[in-house]
């Protein structure tokens, strides 16, 4: 089989799944008044370790005054934390806050308990596999700015 032969039914499938798992979280996240973009960008965070601000505008391809726009609005609620970077100040990274994390796990278990419909076609073992394609996917598509090792 080549790429060629699958790619149309195999987007189009692709896109009306992330399509489905983003109705999902949009609808989440206007639960607790955050935007669709807030949301992503919530649940994108780690709070093991701060992001660069710079990573996110690579991320959804933006001018880094759209990111400010979306960070001040979690700043505001006490969800993140704009931070000089430890290593080098002239770069800000993004502290997800205990509020933060909270809510970030509140929506994460919301998500995880609506959307097993998307999984409900595949068995147990093809659902841990399906997940560990797309871990080992996103390892190797993320852009380098956005490895929140930077």
């Amino acid at each position: 089989m080549t790429y060629a032969r699958i790619s149309h039914t195999f987007y189009l499938a692709l896109l009306e799944f992330l399509m489905a798992a983003k109705q999902q979280i949009v609808a989440i996240g206007s639960e607790f008044g955050l935007s669709s973009i807030q949301t992503a960008t919530l649940l994108l965070l780690d709070d093991t370790r701060p992001r660069p601000m710079k990573s996110l505008c690579t991320l959804y391809h933006c001018d880094a005054s759209n990111i400010t726009g979306i960070i001040d609005g979690l700043e505001k609620r006490g969800l993140v934390s704009r931070q000089n970077d430890a290593r080098d100040r002239r770069i800000k990274v993004i502290q997800l806050e205990t509020t933060g994390k909270q809510l970030q796990q509140t929506i994460i278990e919301r998500l995880a308990a609506s959307n097993s419909f998307l999984f409900d076609p595949l068995s147990q073992a093809e659902a841990q596999q399906f997940v560990h394609i797309v871990e080992k996917i996103a390892a190797v598509t993320t852009p380098k700015d956005c490895d929140r090792s930077v």
